[in-house]
């Protein structure tokens, strides 16, 4: 098998890749291909999709300001917009690295600006009130508002990484609101135990009344999870133990003891 061909098999694995991961499996990528040169030449799409689809956060260079890399603000292979500060600047996937910031102010879609910006400011009031390290992005996005929230927990040391991720899409033309949340935890402490669940949300909704959409179906999402969790503990490990053993009786843990004791006391008697 030629290199192209371990890396684009390998590379598969990064969009697979746990929250917090990517480097864990890029490294093993790296031993098994084992060339370097050739490696970088060929996993930057591949890095560049699994960046997009984690919401990467990064700091717009030059402004203090960050946004996230994702697919609705992509203006060209390896350039992304911040319409906060109509900034458009590089990106370099395999270094994670920022640069050339440049006048963006061309893209901003003067037709649903006012709109994006209103929703980015209330959105960020509720991320930051409901998320301990949580970040939004709100683009204008073939004649949509998408709003992008990521917020991540790594905790590698104690064997858990986590991430939860949620688009919305509104369209101020037909007051179509459509998300999708999705959250993955990863624990991995003498075992490999994944949650991977996601909830989709449509309905018909007032620009003004967006954020309250968000807010509450999140918050649904969440109740359900903790719910399940609930549920999970009660009754489904419960019923995966046996209520009785293999005779049909109970065990009589006293008479055991006694047995046990009287077992013992014989042996001695005997010495």
């Amino acid at each position: 098998m030629s290199t192209e061909d371990r890396i684009a098999k390998a590379a598969g694995f990064l969009l697979f890749s746990p929250p917090g991961e990517v480097d864990d499996v890029f490294n093993d990528i790296r031993g098994i291909v084992n060339d370097d040169e050739t490696l970088q030449q060929h996993i930057g799409p591949v890095l560049a999709e699994s960046n997009m689809q984690q919401f990467l956060a990064v700091d717009v260079p030059e402004q203090s300001s960050s946004v996230l890399i994702t697919p609705y603000n992509q203006v060209d292979e390896g350039r992304y917009l911040d319409p906060n500060t109509q900034t458009v600047f590089k990106f370099d996937h395999l270094r994670r690295e920022p640069s050339d910031p440049q006048d963006g102010s061309h893209l901003v879609v003067a037709e649903t600006e006012e709109l994006r910006a209103a929703l980015q400011k209330s959105l960020s009031a509720y991320v930051a009130a409901h998320y301990s390290s949580g970040t939004v992005s709100v683009f204008s996005h073939e004649g949509s508002v998408v709003s992008c929230i990521v917020s991540n927990r790594f905790s590698p040391n104690n064997y858990w990484n986590g991430s939860w991720r949620s688009v919305w899409s509104f369209n101020p033309a037909s007051g179509q609101l459509n998300g999708s949340t999705k959250v993955r935890v990863h624990y991995f402490e003498e075992g490999n135990v994944q949650l991977d669940t996601q909830s989709d949300f449509a309905a018909d909704v007032e620009a003004g009344k967006v954020k309250e959409a968000i807010a509450k179906f999140e918050g649904e999402f969440q109740q359900g999870i903790n719910d399940g969790y609930g549920m999970l503990a009660e009754k489904t490990f419960r019923g995966l133990r046996r209520t009785l053993p293999v005779t049909r009786n109970k065990i009589d843990w006293e008479k055991i003891a006694n047995y046990k004791i009287g077992g013992e006391l014989a042996n001695a008697d005997n010495n």
